[in-house]
Parts: structure tokens; C-alpha cells; sequence
């Protein structure tokens, strides 16, 4: 698969942590909280987003493989596998899942 400019990005963000998400925006130094905006108790990381949400298992087996990953796992997908569920994550109305990841719109999970 020969992935374009904004495919690269979002990938490598999400693999990396260099994204939109809460953690590296609190790196950074643009937020005081790297606490997920839903709910409040979880950083919002990538690992959060493609191993451990709970509210998206079956999304995350269906494109990733198992309802579960660890960290370590993520090494083994395919970089579509990760764009994939990205592009299926971010078509998903936000009142269908528990947390809000996607800091820029209220209608899409992430960027």
C-alpha cells in the first residue's frame, strides 16, 4: 500500500504519540491535563486508542486483529491495518463511543 502525505502523518502519529491526542497536547505544554476528555480517569494516548478502549474492542478486532493489544502488538500490523481503523474510527458520531479524541471536531473520534 503506498500511503500519501496525510496517510504518513496520521500514522506515524499514532505510532510515535506525536498527534492530536491529550497526552502529547499536555507534553507539549497546550494543556494542563493529558486526562481523557470523556472520561476523566485515562490518559488519552495511542496506546489508549489502538489497545485499550474498552468502548471500541470489536473495532479494534475487527481491523486490528484482537479485541485487546498490547503495546508490543502494534509492531506486528500492517501500517494499512493502522489507517484503516483510523479512517473507520473517525466516521464513528462521538455519542457512539465514550470518549472524545479528536480535539479539532465534534463529530469524528480522531485525527
Amino acid at each position: 500500500m503506498t500511503f500519501n502525505r496525510i496517510q504518513s502523518r496520521v500514522v506515524t502519529g499514532l505510532l510515535t504519540g506525536h498527534n492530536t491526542l491529550m497526552r502529547h497536547r499536555y507534553i507539549v505544554g497546550l494543556l494542563d491535563s493529558a486526562l481523557c476528555r470523556k472520561c476523566g480517569v485515562r490518559e488519552e494516548t495511542s496506546a489508549y486508542i489502538l489497545c485499550e478502549w474498552e468502548a471500541l474492542a470489536s473495532l479494534i478486532h475487527a481491523y486490528l486483529g484482537s479485541f485487546f493489544l498490547e503495546p508490543e502488538d502494534i509492531r506486528s500490523l500492517g501500517l494499512g491495518a493502522i489507517w484503516n481503523y483510523h479512517v473507520e474510527l473517525n466516521q464513528m458520531p462521538l455519542k457512539n463511543i465514550a470518549c472524545v479524541l479528536n480535539p479539532s471536531s465534534s463529530e469524528s473520534a480522531i485525527s
